[in-house]
């Protein structure tokens, strides 16, 4: 496998604040996280090339954070295809979630788990590559179970999309009012 081009951190983040506007530095880093750990996965190579630590408010792009603390922003390049591709289906699964329901979920999973000890020893310890491509290659089990419907349904018969206006059409008979 090729390995994809790798970006810098402050190019997926001004990627993710031109598609989410407004968004906060504790979600941001927390979607740098997954964009990071989707595409070391997925890909086989990291998508930004600075460390990901886990901080007491989960995981944290902390040269980026630095950056920006101190004005030192610079102007953000195109990003590479798979990396764009990743953000975006990343944005589009978290975009709803606060900064705070993302600390939450990324304190429960292993990459923020495996640097901190389970929580108990919090030192901005540098989040593995490794540990992030562990984590994020596993398919959850809703989606194997998806998966499996999906092939049993299609009972390996080739897909037809419905036809132009059927969805419209469903709509109106079931929320017309």
């Amino acid at each position: 496998m090729a390995h994809a081009q790798v970006a810098l951190a402050r190019d997926v983040a001004s990627e993710i604040e031109q598609r989410l506007p407004g968004v906060g530095e504790v979600k941001l880093h927390k979607l740098l996280y997954y964009v990071q750990g989707y595409h070391l996965a997925w890909e086989g190579s990291p998508a930004f090339a600075e460390d990901i630590e886990a901080w007491e408010r989960g995981p944290v792009v902390a040269s980026l954070w630095r950056e920006r603390k101190h004005g030192d922003g610079k102007p953000a390049s195109a990003l590479p295809d798979s990396v764009r591709d990743i953000t975006i289906n990343v944005l589009n699964r978290f975009r709803l979630h606060s900064g705070i329901d993302l600390i939450g979920a990324t304190h429960a999973e292993d990459p923020w788990k495996r640097a901190t000890d389970g929580g108990r020893h919090i030192a901005n310890q540098v989040i593995s590559h490794q540990s992030l491509i562990d984590y994020f290659s596993v398919e959850p089990e809703w989606v194997r179970h998806m998966r499996e419907h999906v092939a049993t349904i299609r009972n390996n018969q080739k897909f037809v999309p419905d036809p132009p206006g059927a969805l419209d059409a469903v709509i109106s008979k079931h929320f017309s009012g």
